[in-house]
């Protein structure tokens, strides 16, 4: 019997792509394709000649060839996918996108020819992305485009006993078939498939290390093949392939030969790190390309001229081409192969992805690598002086966007933190926090089952970084112990919901907590709203007031003082925070008392107020590798995006909010806010430092999140089935699927990165990074590790110390 992962996708070309051929030009198979149409169409490249690719095979590509994928949706809406209906977008903006991929066993003559015609569809269509995609290095839109799976095979002109594929992706699976069986194509990160065709048999395989998301993915990929046969599933872990049973041990090591076992601890380009950015400038001179730098990040808007080509320019994570409008055509259609000459100089990967894109119809993923698109257009909603959390869990949309659970009414308590002294209750919540200080609170909201929690970590700006660590250690812990949502904060950037505890009238001053604020005191007022409004201490000194601004001067008797500039709103909101017998005096209406209070008649110039600027959402797999942040972006996101064996990210502008699923790797609180910051820290666009970072696990989502999400649904995953429940339930359906069983005891032997026994006889100077040298024996698969001390891990780890060390001795281990 033979098997297949997927009888509707073999292993040759269709036959019905076979039919549909252009001639030798390209030109007659572009010639009606719609440029204001919905539509996603793909060619694959046969010699010089395009073609079609029927909806069937969509999603199936071979190593050997290159592809022109040609999609086009309206600039609001969901992106393109195989088989969508064709939709006239006349009345709407557009994006039209071309893409050519490269199979890693393409040949150049064929890689050439789908430049060629990729070129030959856009000079027709006028594209405003054009995309070189390269085999496992796919852009995040190109990925997004297949909903169900990606799928990458050798071109087979006989059938194979046997055929190795590797399972990886982040939305959705991508299964790459391997250039023949053989032990050089594991490593410890990998998921790997091994088809014995020939036995109607397959081998799941688990690295060590492998990424609990990839693992779902393959147990999804084979839980697809139930409907089409009856082949088993053989589940391995990492080093314990000889405690599989006699006949499917015999079987496996048949095909993968045990004595030739290497697994490398990592493989090459599985994360390609990003360089800090910079921006290129490209001209001809003389005849000749020119491309000169011009700056490092953070790149403005305002960089870029309208009649210049640039190049932005991220090392391995990719080359952008921007092509202003008054560029004339031909610099327009070699912007691609321009930066492919660029990437060639830089000596970086052939595999690079490069893209162009047009001024005024610059995608969100590019957007994002710049500053200073445009300024935000969002003003304060003016919502009910009161309101129960369900009347934003009614209106999530809402919530998101002024970002409140509720009215700020609900039970709080709240601590200062230092390192010496620990949590401190404050007793008495004056709403006056101190710039030297952190503070931790803990808001409950909600009645009986639906009561939710929220901490807070407030860290003052002029707060000492051991102050900062403690009150962040506690606030995790506290949001741990009572399931709550983790809010960190700083001194700046005060959350919304913060604000509207204290209806808008939180004070922040200058200097150490105090039981009570000093006699007399400046504060600058922010905000318009509850939800929005503040005051800070200023210097006690005419120098700080402002035009733009109002002030409020606290001492026996307290003033309010209106800049010339300044809103009605400003002045409405002087009045929350002000005492009510306050009397308001406008600019240039001082009394000598005034300025005697100040210190005397001063000048003084206007403060800049930070200007938000409008900022598209990014969902990204929540991944830090080397103090970088490499998690992959995963456009035209959904609420089915966030698959509970990951950890994601979500960029929402003001918010970075990260959400654990509930299968994923372990990860601490601690650990994730570590990764959010990483990411603020290395963001291309230079974002601010400061900005808040939410915490939430997965079932606990807040209104706040939810309304980020279009038709948000609370059973989604309800049902949801684990890997682990996967394998199991593939085992009750054929009674031979088996999971593999080990007599694997609590000791921390999986944890230790594996290496071959050669390697960890080396001597100290030349062993592997990261190799614990007084306990190398940890570093043995499961297999090797028994066959040189014939006993478990564990029981090894009972014995004296004494003997332990004469045993790794005579194996060349101590």
């Amino acid at each position: 019997m033979t098997t297949v992962l997927y009888p509707e996708i073999l292993n040759t070309v269709p036959q019905d792509d076979r039919s549909c051929r252009s001639d030798d030009s390209g030109g007659e198979v572009f010639r009606n394709i719609p440029k204001n149409s919905s539509i996603f169409r793909i060619w694959r490249i046969e010699g010089l000649r395009a073609t079609v690719v029927s909806s069937n095979n969509m999603g199936l590509f071979l190593s050997e060839s290159a592809y022109i994928v040609y999609a086009v949706s309206a600039k609001d809406g969901a992106l393109p996918y195989p088989g969508m209906p064709i939709k006239d977008l006349k009345d709407t903006s557009v994006v039209r996108a071309i893409h050519f991929w490269i199979g890693a066993n393409c040949d150049s003559t064929v890689s050439g020819a789908a430049a060629l015609r990729a070129a030959e569809l856009d000079s027709q269509t006028s594209a405003m992305i054009l995309t070189r995609e390269a085999q496992g290095r796919e852009s995040p839109r190109f990925l997004a485009y297949f909903r169900q799976r990606l799928v990458v095979e050798n071109l087979h002109h006989e059938s194979s006993e046997c055929i190795l594929h590797r399972v990886s992706g982040v939305a959705v699976p991508i299964l790459t078939e391997l250039k023949r069986v053989h032990w050089e194509h594991f490593s410890c990160r990998d998921v790997i498939l091994v088809d014995v065709r020939s036995k109607g048999i397959v081998f799941l395989w688990l690295g060590s290390l492998s990424d609990p998301l990839h693992k779902r993915h393959a147990a999804s990929l084979l839980e697809s093949r139930k409907e089409n046969n009856n082949g088993r599933v053989i589940v391995i872990e990492d080093g314990y392939e000889q405690t599989l049973p006699t006949n499917d041990r015999e079987l496996f090591s048949s095909v993968l030969d045990p004595s030739a076992r290497i697994v490398a601890p990592d493989r090459q380009h599985r994360v390609n790190p990003p360089n800090p950015i910079k921006l290129y400038k490209c001209s001809e001179q003389s005849g000749k390309y020119k491309v000169a730098e011009l700056k490092s990040g953070p790149i403005l808007r305002d960089d870029l001229t309208s009649g210049s080509v640039y190049l932005v320019d991220r090392g391995e994570a990719g080359v952008w081409a921007w092509v202003g409008c008054d560029v004339n055509a031909r610099e327009r259609l070699e912007a691609v192969r321009n930066a492919r000459g660029f990437i060639k100089k830089k000596d970086y990967s052939d595999g690079v992805p490069v893209a162009r894109t047009t001024e005024g119809h610059e995608p969100a993923e590019m957007k994002a690598l710049l500053r200073g698109w445009e300024p935000s257009k969002m003003r304060p909603l003016t919502l009910p002086v009161s309101f129960e959390p369900d009347y934003m869990n009614e209106r999530p949309r809402m919530a998101a966007e002024c970002q409140l659970v509720d009215d700020g009414s609900g039970e709080r308590t709240l601590w200062r933190v230092e390192l010496k002294e620990g949590m401190i209750q404050v007793e008495e919540d004056k709403g006056i926090y101190y710039a030297e200080t952190c503070y931790v609170m803990l808001y409950k909201y909600g009645q009986g089952r639906r009561c939710k929690s929220i901490v807070y970590c407030w860290e003052g700006v002029h707060s000492i970084k051991m102050d900062r660590d403690a009150a962040l250690t506690v606030a995790c812990r506290l949001s741990e112990e009572t399931n709550a949502q983790l809010v960190k904060a700083a001194q700046g950037r005060e959350p919304p919901h913060l604000l509207q505890i204290y209806d808008g009238k939180l004070k922040i001053l200058a200097g150490r907590h105090r039981n009570s604020p000093p006699k007399k005191y400046l504060v600058r007022v922010f905000g318009s709203t509850p939800y929005t409004s503040k005051a800070v201490e200023r210097p006690l000194r005419a120098s700080s007031l402002d035009s733009s601004a109002v002030f409020i001067l606290f001492s026996g008797a307290p003033i309010v003082w209106c800049g010339g500039k300044s809103t009605g709103d400003a002045r409405q909101t002087s009045r929350r925070l002000a005492p009510r017998n306050a009397p308001l005096i406008t600019e240039g209406k001082e009394s000598d008392d005034f300025w005697a209070e100040l210190g005397g008649v001063g000048t003084y110039s206007t403060e800049t107020e930070e200007v938000g600027e409008e900022l598209d959402k990014h969902l990204f797999q929540c991944r830090t590798e080397n103090g970088l942040f490499v998690g992959e972006q995963i456009l035209g996101f959904r609420q089915n995006s966030l698959i509970p064996e990951a950890v994601w990210l979500l960029d929402a502008g003001s918010v970075i909010w990260v959400w654990i699923g509930k299968f994923s790797s372990s990860r601490t609180l601690q650990e994730c806010i570590e990764d959010a910051t990483v990411y603020l820290y290395t963001h291309p666009a230079g974002r601010n430092r400061n900005t808040t970072i939410s915490v939430i696990k997965q079932g606990l989502e807040p209104a706040t999140f939810i309304g980020l999400f279009d038709n948000w649904n609370h059973n989604l995953l309800r049902d949801y089935k684990p890997f682990e429940i996967f394998c199991t339930l593939l085992e009750d359906r054929d009674q031979s699927a088996k999971m593999q069983t080990t007599s694997k005891a609590t000791t921390d032997f999986d944890n230790y990165i594996k290496y071959p026994p050669s390697m960890l006889k080396s001597e100290p100077d030349n062993l592997p990074a990261g190799v614990d040298v007084r306990r190398k024996e940890m570093h043995l698969t499961y297999d090797n590790f028994i066959a040189i001390f014939k006993m478990e891990p564990a029981e090894f780890e009972k014995l004296p110390t004494w003997k332990r060390q004469r045993l790794k001795q005579a194996a060349g281990l101590f």
